[in-house]
């Protein structure tokens, strides 16, 4: 080859080179629009973080501050601050790398609602662009397309988008997991190997969920069927990565990881857990498409012996099944989303078995066949994908300004009295419009009038009359309380014990904000008594302190 030959050659490759990455940026771009369009749909910007969101929110706020105050000592003590204003930090149950993530796209872009809202798009953003640069050069463009476009839009995906959740984290690790072994079983080199363990130790170091890849190399062998492999170091090489890395992590944190159980270990979960979880994944997908995944499963299971062409389809199917199976033996909970991760391999799975099909159905192209015969299940899938929810609204975001605005600087403390969501919620507005934080005690009533196990699990109200609950709140000198509750129809009988304590001394409750939500009121009031009185700021904290900080010491 002469030299202009060599230059065109290269010209050739430039150009090549920029239309690739023209075109990921277009897809990602129409990705990200849809995303958040979606998330715009459901009411996302609109909504408080509930629930655990509420927890990943002001964890990943922790870490902000922390950074943002560069570094003040030591983590734990800072945490033991921190939580006793806001009390819902969840580092120890959850792993902490997405919180510094989280802290790290604070420090970027602030900490606003629509911002950690960006952040979660761009999580389902980078999954689904994965998706399609793995489907589009085996599939075609149009079928790539298609099939980060029924990810983005499954039901599952939706809900973890339009919140601010651990499990989008997750599945974008599982999905980059599936990369680092496809390449591993293609050239069986240790830096793959070693690629897979350290993208695994970042799930489980982000949520116990990720474990279901230390199943991934188990099910691709029993797929693969390479008896040879287990020979070779390299095989081994990823379970030492994840021991090193996350081991004592889950040794300190084990108390906090096993508390969040909600079941027993055996048959009794798994029988309830397998249709439940298969249920789940048909509510995602469609019938078509979850049919045709579960073809494709099967067919890659039955080969006689997969060829090196169909490592892909067997790492697919190995992630498929490693997910399934933890998520119906694991008794940690059965929830939806913990289902995202099983959606990139299933849909891989469901294109391919389409891929071999159409030339058998069709006299066309086959590239041209396929996104046509996607196209149709994924429109079958159409009915679950427009029929997700909206988030709800608790009224608490506007509630929480008004908070701040009658916030006393000698006793800046809150009650909070609402069920788990809609206290999670308060605490995590409260701390979001925080100017100085942390600057306020959000004293949870569920803490201060009532226990219980993890997540107050075994809930028992702390006092038996309406008097009592009363006294709480004088021997605290709180002087501001937040209710949000309808009274008789509560999970928490301490709810209804405060408005029996309202109406058992009115004078001293002064209304100073009321809203509605859903039928809801949202109640501010301001005790008449305490409000004068200087706040005894250590009986605050230890009110409120990380109970389970000695199992991290």
């Amino acid at each position: 080859m002469n030299v202009g030959q060599q230059v065109a050659a290269a010209t050739d490759n430039t150009r090549a080179g920029w239309r690739s990455t023209t075109e990921y940026i277009l897809v990602a771009c129409c990705l990200m629009l849809l995303i958040v369009l979606l998330q715009n749909a459901l009411g996302a910007y609109n909504a408080e973080f509930e629930s655990d969101e509420s927890s990943h929110y002001v964890s990943g706020l922790f870490i902000h501050d922390y950074i943002s105050a560069h570094a003040p000592g030591s983590p734990l003590d800072f945490i033991q601050r921190f939580h006793s204003s806001y009390p819902v930090v969840g580092i120890g149950h959850w792993g902490p790398l997405y919180y510094v993530a989280e802290g790290v796209w604070m420090l970027l872009f602030g900490w606003s609602r629509s911002a950690m809202l960006l952040l979660s798009a761009s999580v389902t953003c980078a999954a689904a662009l994965i998706l399609y640069g793995i489907a589009a050069p085996r599939f075609g463009r149009v079928t790539g397309g298609l099939t980060a476009v029924a990810f983005v839009a499954s039901p599952l995906v939706q809900e973890g988008s339009a919140g601010l959740m651990l499990d989008g984290p997750v599945a974008l690790l599982c999905l980059l997991a599936l990369l680092a072994y496809w390449r591993y079983l293609d050239t069986r080199q240790a830096r793959y190997a070693l690629l897979f363990g350290l993208v695994a130790a970042a799930g489980l170091l982000i949520k116990r969920n990720a474990g279901c890849l230390a199943l991934v190399p188990v099910f691709a062998l029993l797929i693969g069927r390479d008896w040879r492999a287990p020979r070779r170091w390299s095989f081994w090489l990823p379970a030492l990565v994840v021991i090193v890395l996350t081991a004592p992590w889950y040794v300190l944190t084990y108390g906090l990881v096993a508390a969040g159980f909600r079941f027993t270990w055996g048959w009794d979960y798994i029988s309830v857990a397998v249709p439940a979880n298969l249920g789940i994944l048909l509510e995602g997908v469609g019938p078509l498409l979850l049919a045709a995944g579960v073809g494709g499963f099967l067919a890659i299971c039955r080969r006689p012996r997969p060829g090196p062409d169909s490592n892909l389809m067997v790492v697919a199917a190995a992630l498929f099944a490693a997910v399934l199976t933890f998520q119906s033996v694991v008794p940690a909970a059965i929830q939806d989303r913990y289902l995202a991760p099983a959606l990139p391999p299933l849909l891989l799975l469901a294109v391919n078995t389409v891929w071999h099909a159409v030339t058998r159905w069709f006299g066309m192209p086959r590239e041209r066949a396929a996104a046509i015969a996607v196209g149709l299940l994924c429109l079958a899938a159409l009915p679950s994908v427009v029929d997700v929810a909206p988030k709800r609204q608790l009224g608490l975001i506007e509630a929480a300004r008004e908070v701040w605005k009658r916030r006393l600087p000698n006793n800046p403390s809150i009650l909070i009295v609402a069920d788990g969501a809609g206290e999670g919620a308060a605490v995590a507005e409260l701390a979001m419009d925080d100017p100085a934080r942390p600057s306020l005690f959000a004293v949870r009533g569920s803490r201060l009038l009532g226990g219980g196990g993890y997540n107050n699990q075994d809930y028992l109200p702390r006092f038996h009359a309406p008097g009592e609950v009363m006294a709480a709140i004088d021997d605290y000198a709180i002087p501001l309380v937040l209710v949000r509750g309808l009274p008789g129809h509560n999970p928490w009988l301490h709810i209804d014990q405060v408005e029996q304590a309202r109406a058992l001394q009115p004078d001293r409750w002064e209304l100073l904000y009321r809203g509605d939500a859903d039928g809801i009121p949202v109640e501010l009031f301001r005790i008449r008594g305490n409000a004068g009185r200087n706040a005894d700021i250590d009986r605050l904290r230890a009110l409120s302190a990380p109970r389970a900080l000695s199992t991290i010491r």
